[in-house]
């Protein structure tokens, strides 16, 4: 019995799906399923019901689950406490970004935790907000910063504040968007992020209840490409107003008078992690910056 068939067992009674199983631990669903088998051959005892809706946890299957989850609970503590028996911590820490690193203050917490904690070594890796919080969930990621909110119920989340996204276009909109109505904004080019991004949840509230869903001219992949195509007056997109304000000055931006959007900065990590040395520490460096500067 490995502990990647428990981790697999209990994703499936989770999702009751092999497919959204298998998205959640980045494999594939022929994996999951011999997974699956390969532990009830060993139990010799049937962890599931396949039905037409998906995968159904036996009577038996539901006892052993609970059990399953302390196994993982149990190795994810004795990772912890081997890692605090030490005198230095010397683990390593993947960490995802979610924005831009002068917004995310990485020059300042990486400088100040490495020089607390020589021995820690730290993997970035970029991404958009639900994707970084997935990877938290099954392990991937040991940390994370992501905008907006989350009803991931096993992760821990701090606050470290709050900006504003706005609609914003090139100066050529100016008098558009002077008086524009939410209607009048969804006949004018839109620039619009990746699916995952927490400004598509953005422009899908903000047209919610208009006739006229917006014109999409381009779908950027990132914030970069999303900014010059801004400037170059390719169409609207939300940016967060600390970005705004100086390109308005600039003159390269005008900014739409109208509904602003609440988009808290948050970092995460997973509940089961919360007595981490390596995480606390991570955690406090991060929160003492942002206290600090904001």
């Amino acid at each position: 019995m490995e502990l990647y068939q428990l981790r697999t067992f209990v994703t499936v009674a989770e999702t009751g799906n092999l497919t959204q199983a298998s998205e959640r631990l980045f494999t594939s669903q022929p994996a999951v399923s011999a997974h699956i088998k390969a532990l009830e051959e060993e139990l010799d005892l049937m962890l599931f019901e396949r039905t037409a809706r998906g995968m159904r946890l036996t009577d038996k299957g539901m006892i052993l689950r609970q059990h399953a989850q302390s196994v993982l609970d149990r190795s994810n503590d004795l990772k912890i406490k081997a890692r605090s028996l030490k005198n230095e911590l010397s683990s390593r820490l993947r960490i995802g970004l979610n924005s831009d690193t002068q917004y995310l203050r990485l020059a300042e917490w990486h400088t100040k935790l490495i020089s607390q904690h020589p021995h820690l070594k730290i993997e970035l890796s970029y991404a958009p907000s639900v994707e970084l919080l997935k990877q938290v969930r099954i392990g991937e990621l040991d940390a994370s910063f992501f905008s907006g909110d989350t009803d991931e119920n096993e992760l821990q989340q701090i606050d470290l504040f709050t900006t504003h996204a706005v609609v914003a276009g090139a100066p050529k909109y100016s008098d558009m968007l002077k008086q524009a109505s939410v209607d009048d904004l969804s006949k004018i080019p839109w620039i619009k992020p990746e699916p995952l991004c927490v400004y598509h949840k953005m422009i899908n509230e903000l047209f919610s209840k208009t006739r006229q869903q917006p014109e999409s001219i381009t779908l950027s992949a990132s914030e970069d490409s999303t900014m010059a195509l801004l400037c170059a007056g390719a169409g609207l997109a939300f940016i967060r107003d600390d970005e705004a304000q100086p390109m308005v000055e600039k003159g390269k931006v005008v900014i739409w008078p109208g509904k602003r959007f609440s988009l808290p900065l948050r970092f995460a990590f997973h509940q089961s992690r919360s007595s981490d040395p390596s995480i606390l520490a991570l955690a406090e460096v991060i929160q003492g910056c942002f206290e600090l500067e904001w």
